[in-house]
């Protein structure tokens, strides 16, 4: 496949990372709140056993502290993907938030309503390709060092 196809996908996912963390940052109250009702009742009903102890003994404790790492996450990902500036980390990053959303809502990786599941995947993508080294940043590092696997 052409690389400059992949960066269709890579721009779409940190257009989407970035729109998203916007949202949560323009709300009238923290997105801790949001989190935290969203995970105490539509998580609790839905989450598999394992995952719902891990969201029960770690995450609703510690609200606070995840509705900023999501927040971080998500603007590092977004900004990483869409200037193809260490796509790599930013899609592996990418990749751990929607598999986390996925869990979160009960889905799985076949469930047919899961367009967390099909955003992973297209992030997979993004890290296995090479979609930083065309139209970013990646591609001008890749040149000036090759050896670093990083880009």
């Amino acid at each position: 496949m052409p690389r400059y196809l992949l960066v269709i996908l890579r721009l779409h996912l940190g257009v989407i990372l970035l729109i998203t963390d916007l949202g949560k940052l323009g709300r009238a109250e923290p997105f801790s709140v949001e989190l935290l009702g969203f995970l105490q009742g539509f998580s609790m009903r839905v989450a598999s056993g394992p995952y719902k102890q891990f969201l029960q003994s770690v995450v609703i404790p510690h609200a606070t502290l995840f509705s900023y790492l999501v927040m971080a996450g998500e603007l590092i990902a977004g900004l990483s993907l869409l200037f193809g500036l260490g796509r790599r980390l930013g899609a592996a990053i990418a990749m751990f938030l929607f598999l986390d959303y996925m869990l979160a809502k009960g889905r799985l990786f076949w469930s047919p309503d899961s367009e967390d599941a099909a955003v992973f995947f297209s992030a997979m993508v993004v890290l296995l390709g090479s979609a930083g080294r065309v139209f970013g940043v990646d591609a001008y590092l890749a040149r000036r060092w090759p050896r670093i696997p990083l880009w």
